[in-house]
This record gives structure tokens, sequence and C-alpha cells, in this order.
């Protein structure tokens, strides 16, 4: 069986590496990889474009998964409704919409609470989690990274 700590590390490993590949790539400049030297008569380098534009957006999600995943975790604490409506941890941070959070949760397949991110979003109303908008978010545990 895989060893999680052991994979972990290997993923761990692979940012460098995607790190350089956008970079040689001009994506981190031109996201359209308009930086890239290719013959716009020629339909084989123009689907290769297509494709490799495709694998970089791909690429550079998962390069920005790893480098959440290493982040220290600042802040494990409840979320309180302050005056002005927004929820905020013991030490301030606030979330607002299109936050990212991680929430102590029961997923619907494991037994255990286990932590979950999603995102925070507003209904006009409330702020709510994305994909959890029945659990209220009072009260919650939360981690800042």
């Amino acid at each position: 069986m895989a060893d999680l700590t052991m994979t972990l590390a290997r993923v761990a490993g692979m940012k460098p590496r995607i790190d350089d590949i956008l970079k040689y790539s001009t994506y981190d400049e031109h996201a359209d990889l308009r930086g890239l030297h290719v013959d716009n008569k020629d339909s084989d380098q123009l689907f290769q474009l297509r494709e490799l534009r495709a694998i970089m957006e791909k690429l550079a999600d998962i390069g920005g998964s790893i480098e959440y995943l290493f982040r220290p975790v600042l802040e494990t604490s409840t979320l309180h409704k302050d005056e002005s409506g927004e929820y905020r941890t013991e030490k301030g941070y606030c979330y607002r919409s299109g936050s990212l959070i991680e929430v102590l949760l029961q997923d619907n397949s494991q037994e255990v609470l286990c932590w979950i991110q999603t995102k925070v979003e507003h209904d006009g109303e409330d702020y709510y989690l994305v994909g959890y908008d029945d659990i209220p978010m009072e009260g919650l545990n939360v981690r800042v990274r």
C-alpha cells in the first residue's frame, strides 16, 4: 500500500518543476502563450499550442493547489458574525465572497469530522459555504493558512 507521507513529499517535489515549465512556456507572462514562437500557418503547431494552453492552465491550478496544501496553518478558530454581517475568526481574519475557507465538517464519505476546503459566497442576505449552503457559518470550526 502506498504511503501518504511519501506521496505528499513527491507532490511537493513537483512544484519547482511545474514552476519551471510555466516560466519556460511564457505562461507566467502570457497565459495565451503568445510568447512562444509558433508558425501560425502550420495547423499542427496551432493544434499543439491550443492543447499546450489547456495543459498550462491545469498545471497552474495544480501548482496553486500544491502551494496551498503546504502553507502552514496560521490559526484554528471559531467563526463569529460581526456587526457588519461578515464572518471573522477570533484573530480577526474575515471571510468575504470568493474567499477560500477550510471548515471542519462531517463529510458524507467519512465517519469522522474532516477538514474540507470550499469557498464563501453571499446570496444577498448572508454568507454561505459553496456546496454546504444548508450549514450555518456561525460557530463553525475553521482554519486559516
